[in-house]
């Protein structure tokens, strides 16, 4: 086993528990200080607004000290600088709001490795807050809309639209001169230009580590045509991360496979983004028989490595293939960004499917191999498991198998390839194709 190896919770073992004790007191202390000052900050926020809306309209007719009877320059300007101020404050209760996530989440991680698992009473204390939690990946940065902690974001946005409106009543629209065009630009523009900021200011800042706009469009997207995503990303992608580097932990060595996975499955794998517009077009057409017989192709869904990850990953079975095949290329598209072609090789083969119920690259060679520790797999066994990749039927179909050893550079010798399979037949793990 390789010490220096990276471990990461929960195979992370502390030596020292008087001092993880210390770690999780005071991580849990500020928790709740910074969870109260939020709380009183928003409660401020929420009687300010409250009091700027009776001044504001108790006085809109009086000529003095209405807002919209002032000067238009003067009008745009206050409420100009009252916008800045409004994303300043915003972005300010963003900040501590994460703050306030990641002391929750180290609260519940420390907990845990004192071995203080509230896991079995769920019903006294759920584990999804900070007080029952298991998983820091339940604590979130982003809750919903509905959320005490989102309600900063639609003070802010409608105490702002409201001022915009009172100031701008009475007043004309903008014009702007562009040569013989003159452009009219309505106050409608700047409620919109209001929200989405706010929006952008907001929402933004509180994605978590992998997660973007982008990702977010995608869900909704993924919710428009039904396909259900698995809800916990972050936490999927840890899992998926532990994977690899328990395998690395045990001195398992595996790198092999890799470019038996890019010659075999996804031989553009190193040029693409993700997606691969030739693999699809052969996906297409490896659907008909006679193709498939004149050109040698073999019968696949043309997805890549990245795409038959991120649905193994974060997409679940039993759904509408083509639909699922549109929200698995898109999701496709944001992994690649998210992650390096290294990374991304690892979590594919520490994560898909070999066999029936066996998922990922430990399970596989315990179960195909046996001792996983101090693990050397050869090019024949590692052929073998690129090989069971594609082919979770059981079966042994041996000309498939000599047309892939011609697709790869990596030299494997026919008869212990011969010698692994049979292996695995005898074992009853494996069976002979008859067709």
């Amino acid at each position: 086993m390789d010490p220096k190896a990276e471990q990461y919770y929960p195979t992370y073992k502390a030596k020292n528990r008087d001092i993880l004790l210390l770690e999780f007191e005071e991580a849990q202390r500020i928790a709740n200080g910074q969870s109260k000052i939020y709380a009183q900050v928003t409660n401020i926020l929420l009687a300010a607004a409250t009091l700027s809306f009776t001044v504001l309209f108790s006085q809109g007719e009086s000529d003095e000290s209405s807002i919209s009877k002032a000067n238009e320059f003067n009008d745009v300007a206050f409420v100009v600088v009252l916008f800045v101020f409004g994303a300043i404050l915003l972005r300010y209760f963003v900040t501590l709001q994460k703050q306030i996530t990641i002391n929750a989440r180290k609260v519940v991680t420390l907990r845990t490795l004192l071995g203080l698992d509230y896991g079995h009473i769920t019903l006294t204390l759920p584990n999804w807050r900070v007080e029952g939690a298991t998983n820091p990946f339940v604590i979130r940065y982003f809750n919903g809309w509905l959320n005490f902690k989102s309600m900063p974001f639609w003070l802010l946005t409608v105490s702002v639209n409201a001022i915009w409106w009172q100031t701008t009543q009475g007043l004309k629209p903008f014009s702007v001169e562009l040569g013989p065009l003159r452009l009219v630009i309505g106050h409608f523009w700047g409620y919109i230009w209001i929200t989405v900021t706010y929006f952008w200011v907001f929402r933004t800042h509180l994605n978590d580590r992998h997660e973007t706009n982008y990702l977010n469009i995608v869900r909704s997207i993924s919710y428009l045509l039904r396909i259900e995503l698995l809800d916990n990303f972050e936490y999927v992608l840890y899992r998926a991360k532990l994977a690899y580097l328990e395998l690395d932990r045990l001195n398992v060595e595996y790198q092999v496979m890799f470019n038996l996975l890019v010659d075999i499955e996804d031989q553009e794998f190193h040029s693409h983004n993700g997606v691969s517009t030739k693999s699809l077009l052969r996906g297409l057409l490896s659907r008909f028989g006679w193709l498939r017989k004149r050109f040698g192709y073999i019968e696949h869904g043309g997805s890549t490595l990245t795409m038959q990850l991120v649905r193994t990953l974060f997409l679940p079975s039993n759904q509408n293939k083509y639909l699922r095949k549109i929200v698995e290329l898109l999701l496709a598209l944001w992994y690649s960004r998210q992650f390096s072609k290294v990374e991304t090789l690892k979590q594919y083969v520490a994560c898909v499917r070999y066999e029936k119920s066996v998922l990922g690259l430990s399970q596989a060679v315990t179960y195909f191999f046996g001792p996983l520790e101090n693990r050397k797999l050869s090019n024949e066994e590692a052929f073998f498991l690129v090989e069971r990749l594609s082919n979770v039927t059981s079966t042994v179909r041996w000309d498939r198998i000599k047309y892939l050893v011609t697709r790869t550079s990596v030299l494997i010798d026919m008869e212990e390839l011969r010698k692994v399979y049979q292996l695995q037949v005898k074992a009853g793990r494996l069976r002979f194709s008859t067709t």
